[in-house]
């Protein structure tokens, strides 16, 4: 009778291991997958972790604890904060006139945390802005409810605010401790500078065709004007836009050729702009 060899033996236990190995690594997979599904499900599951609370860490002035809460909720309240996209929420806060900054974050299982910082009105801006001169921007909030005593800046195109601003800074601190107080500073496509002080008296002092031409011009008025022994409230405008002197526009003057003008059907009469 022949013997069976040894050798045959091992390899069918080893095929019969192999087999039951892979049949167990496949019930594992199985249920891992399972698993992760199950877990997948429920945490996805738009009644499991819904938002619940907001907090929100800003110093607020002009907008409100309401207002961002409103929001918060419009945006993703009772939604499942797991799979929660939190950029058009972000979004939707940058879109609130007085928000300069704003950052948005989880914290499970249940609340939305919202940091904020509001614009800071460094001017005004035309008749319906205001510009912040911390972010170098323009926004446009609600001005029926803004009442600061700020300078007026104006200009063709928002991207000039930085720009203007900054003169409009070196104006002021020339003007500060004198009876010139500036109102108004305004720039316009002839990139030439005009200043409206106290009173609606308006100060041309041209376009910076030279570093500094602009304010050298506002210094030479501040020494130069009270020597005229004119009454500012008497004068329409100084025009300072000559090497040598200025020209002044009185009052008076003007309303006269205005009243003429408007009888023979001309227009009114306004400084002169845009030249050097």
């Amino acid at each position: 009778m022949k013997q069976k060899r040894p050798g045959l033996r091992r390899r069918r236990r080893s095929r019969g291991s192999f087999l039951i190995s892979l049949l167990f690594f496949l019930c594992f997979c199985a249920l891992l997958t399972a698993g992760y599904y199950s877990a997948y499900k429920f945490l996805t599951d738009p009644h499991t972790f819904p938002v619940a609370r907001v907090t929100i860490n800003a110093k607020l002035q002009h907008v409100t604890q309401e207002e961002i809460a409103q929001e918060v909720g419009k945006m993703v309240g009772g939604k499942n904060i797991v799979t929660l996209d939190l950029s058009a929420l972000h979004n939707a806060l940058l879109q609130m006139p007085w928000v300069a900054q704003v950052s948005v974050n989880k914290r499970f299982p249940d609340t939305i945390e919202v940091s904020l910082v509001e614009h800071f009105a460094s001017a005004r801006w035309k008749t319906s802005g205001l510009y912040d001169a911390r972010t170098g921007t323009v926004f446009y909030p609600d001005m029926r409810q803004f009442h600061g005593a700020l300078v007026t800046l104006s200009a063709p195109h928002d991207s000039l605010a930085k720009e203007l601003y900054e003169h409009a800074y070196q104006f002021i601190s020339l003007t500060r401790n004198t009876p010139y107080l500036v109102e108004e500073v305004h720039l316009d496509a002839a990139r030439s500078y005009r200043l409206r002080l106290k009173g609606d008296v308006w100060v041309i002092l041209g376009r910076e065709s030279s570093p500094d031409l602009p304010l050298i011009r506002l210094k030479r008025f501040l020494l130069a004007f009270g020597e005229t022994h004119l009454a500012l409230s008497d004068v329409a405008y100084v025009d300072m836009r000559y090497d040598n002197g200025f020209a002044v526009g009185e009052r008076s003057a003007i309303s006269d050729q205005d009243e003429a003008d408007a009888s023979g059907g001309a227009q009114t009469t306004v400084p002169p702009v845009g030249a050097q």
